[in-house]
């Protein structure tokens, strides 16, 4: 399988409509998605010492994190919005190789700085809220 680029991992926020479409939040510098599985453990006493775990039970959880450069103002204070007021929004996760990951997340930690002489960055850690909806490229 070839390398893809990473700078085609994209991170896009929904708008919110009843046709939501979406717009990516801007140029990502990195962007990152971890899935942890905390599955159900079975072990009984009567196991011999060796621990049993249920496949497709337990908890799941999936983090999505970014940092980068805002792509406009709009963008900023989309997500500036969701951070203050905790809200759940729809994002979409675009692969490089054209699969897509939608999901309802809620912002864990978002910050922004910049220096006198340089563009204002930002950096934002998602943490999913239920199930997602993954799309295979075509």
């Amino acid at each position: 399988m070839p390398s893809q680029n990473g700078r085609d991992l994209l991170l896009k926020i929904g708008d919110g409509g009843a046709s939501e479409s979406f717009a990516a939040l801007g140029a990502a510098r990195t962007t990152a998605m971890s899935i942890n599985n905390r599955p159900a453990d079975a072990t009984t006493m009567d196991a011999g010492g060796m621990q049993k775990l249920i496949a497709g039970a337990g908890v799941q959880d999936m983090q999505v994190k970014m940092d980068g450069l805002f792509k406009d103002a709009a963008a900023e204070e989309r997500l500036r919005h969701a951070a203050f007021n905790r809200t759940a929004d729809n994002y979409e996760l675009c692969f490089p190789n054209g699969d897509k990951y939608a999901a309802c997340f809620v912002i864990a930690e978002y910050a922004r700085g910049g220096s006198f002489d340089g563009l204002e960055s930002f950096s934002v850690t998602l943490i999913r809220s239920g199930g997602g909806t993954f799309t295979g490229g075509a």
